[in-house]
């Protein structure tokens, strides 16, 4: 690794202008996309130096240049066949992720080859480090720290309709409605379904209990490996919840198959409900570890999914950029990242972890 910059890709969309402007008072930064005057653009809104730099991560050609004196890549959009991620592997490079889809790289084959292409280059990779998996994860480990180890983890997110995520993340939500995935149930999968299975959460005021459906986030499938977990559930829950119970009935009729047209995601995309000008929306964040007879909790509550997002992905480009992760390799945050100094960058954005023991 011989660069310097970190270059954020998707850096002029919701959540990577957020990580760029955290990062640029301290680092050089490149705001990279498929539309260079939008990545100059803001990058000069940015200040401090951060340049724009044209990315297409369909071709290579561009991704081999995009990556000139790169020390970090950090990636906030979909990426077909993984193109950067594996170019930055192959390169050496620091990189991190917050795209949700990571099941197929974080177990079997494919995770064996990158882990180990990762491992001869030196590279350190942190996939996964948005809110959830990301923060949950991080927590996730600190409570795991605590017990002495974890035979159930379960993670409940509650999102406002309202809340200004980006579209990539809402199509991401749709997308996932109609797809079925397992659930680790005293070690064996088992099938499932989203908006199904619905259990009411004690999420941290002024939420309270709220229903909360099986949902499949990512770290749900890589917890056995990461952390040894013999049954994990991951739940979302909506805010109003009569849009989840409409969701929920909904799937139970079979009418959510209309989902799986891009077409008509990307209409809803543009029929989204939108936050007021002025209007105070957040989210919430449970986590439950139990392990030996011993279970402890901990909750999060933060105004915008995007803000935390970006607070959690930039947290963990410090710690990349401080040699934090001291092994080249391919890891979730669980595996890596320290708690402590991890919670005090959150605290910097007003996300206060409020963790919970009992008995």
């Amino acid at each position: 690794m011989t660069g310097r910059s970190i270059l954020i890709a998707g850096g002029y969309g919701l959540v990577g202008q957020r990580i760029a402007t955290d990062l640029a008072p301290d680092y050089p930064v490149i705001v990279a996309g498929r539309h260079l005057a939008q990545a100059q653009a803001t990058a000069a809104a940015i200040g401090h130096g951060a340049r724009g730099r044209e990315l297409d991560v369909t071709v290579e050609a561009s991704i081999a240049a995009a990556l000139e004196d790169v020390a970090i890549v950090v990636s906030c959009i979909d990426q077909p066949k993984r193109g950067l991620l594996h170019a930055a592997i192959a390169r050496g490079l620091r990189y991190t992720d917050i795209t949700p889809h990571l099941t197929e790289v974080g177990r079997g084959a494919a995770y064996e080859q990158i882990n180990a292409a990762a491992r001869t280059s030196g590279a350190r990779v942190v996939l996964g480090t948005g809110i959830v998996p990301g923060i949950s994860s991080v927590i996730v480990r600190a409570i795991v720290e605590r017990l002495g180890g974890a035979e159930t983890i379960e993670t409940s997110l509650l999102l406002s309709a309202k809340d200004a995520a980006g579209p990539a993340s809402f199509d991401y939500l749709l997308q996932e409605l109609t797809m079925p995935f397992t659930v680790h149930i005293n070690s064996e999968d088992r099938p499932a379904h989203a908006f199904s299975e619905p259990r009411v959460i004690e999420f941290p005021a002024p939420f309270g209990p709220r229903p909360a459906y099986l949902f499949p986030f990512s770290d749900q499938v890589l917890y056995p490996r990461t952390l040894g977990a013999r049954t994990v559930l991951t739940r979302l829950a909506l805010e109003p919840a009569g849009l989840a119970r409409l969701l929920a009935a909904s799937i139970r009729v079979g009418a959510m198959h209309l989902l799986e047209r891009e077409g008509v995601r990307h209409a809803l995309v543009r029929r989204r409900p939108r936050r007021a000008p002025g209007e105070n929306t957040r989210f919430a964040l449970r986590v439950d570890v139990t392990h030996d007879g011993r279970s402890a909790h901990a909750t999060l509550l933060g105004r915008a999914q995007a803000d935390a997002a970006a607070a959690g992905a930039s947290g963990t480009v410090r710690s990349l950029m401080a040699d934090e992760v001291s092994d080249p390799g391919v890891w979730m945050p669980e595996q890596v990242m320290n708690p402590s100094r991890f919670f005090s960058h959150l605290a910097r954005y007003g996300l206060i972890v409020d963790d919970v023991p009992r008995d």
